[in-house]
Order: C-alpha cells, then structure tokens, then sequence
C-alpha cells in the first residue's frame, strides 16, 4: 500500500528536516564538547604553594600587619613574632599586599621560588594639612 504525500505534508517534512540539521551541527560544533587539552590550567595547578613569611620594620617585628592576596577577600594577619603562613595555596603570579597603620602598603608578586616572604615596611609620611590655630581661646557659643 502506496501512501501520497500531498504538499502540505511535504512543506512539514522539508521543515523539520532542516530544523533537526541545524540543532544537529549547533551541538556538534558547540566548543563544550571540543577534546582540547589545557596545558596552561595543568601547570598552574601544579605550582601552587604555601607561603609563609615574616614582616619587620626597621627596629623589630610587627603584630598584626594584614597580608591580602589583591584583588580577593583572602588574608591573614602577622603574629607577635611578625610571621605569617598565608592560608590559601598561591600561584605563581599572584600579588600580596602588605598594610599597617602609619606604613607604607608593599606588593610583593610570587614568583616560581618563592616559598618565604620577608618583608620590611617603611613609615609612611603623614603630613597635615594646614595648621591648628591655638592663638585664640575657646569661645563659648552658649548666652548666659
């Protein structure tokens, strides 16, 4: 038994033919699905290390100096010896910042050998703007 396609049955057949071909090639050359090897990830993951340090000024060891990876909320603090170990694994390339109140903030980058960090903070220049006037005695605003 011969069964007649008519031309509107064809019209739907000749659509979904092309809708299924277009779906087909979108998913196959979606780049998900590519088999690429990503050397660059590999080698990161492997120099990944734990860094440790210690932070003095000219005279001795400071506590509490903050130590933040830029660019992330990960950080840690000096204790009374002034070392530190940085608790997330860094990689190579990846910048610490070093502040303390009345000291210049230092950017040291990790490089492929670093493992210990010492780091030495110069004091930072405060200088005021305009001076106190202490010619004039305190003047009460108040009406007796």
């Amino acid at each position: 038994m011969k069964q007649h396609v008519t031309l509107p049955q064809k019209k739907h057949l000749t659509t979904f033919s092309f809708i299924s071909l277009l779906i087909l090639t979108l998913f196959v050359s979606h780049p998900t699905f590519s088999q690429t090897k990503n050397e660059n990830n590999s080698k990161s993951i492997t120099k990944e290390r734990t860094i440790k340090g210690i932070v003095s000024d000219e005279t001795d060891v400071l506590l509490g100096v903050n130590i933040v990876q830029e660019g992330t909320v990960n950080g840690t603090t000096t204790n009374e010896k002034g070392e530190f170990t940085f608790p997330k694994k860094l990689n190579v390339g990846d910048v610490l910042l070093f502040s303390y109140i009345g000291y210049e903030t230092q950017k040291v980058e990790i490089k492929e050998d670093t493992s210990f960090i010492t780091v030495k903070l110069t004091l930072d220049d405060v200088t005021m703007i305009g001076t106190l006037d202490t010619g004039k005695p305190y003047k009460s605003k108040r009406k007796d």
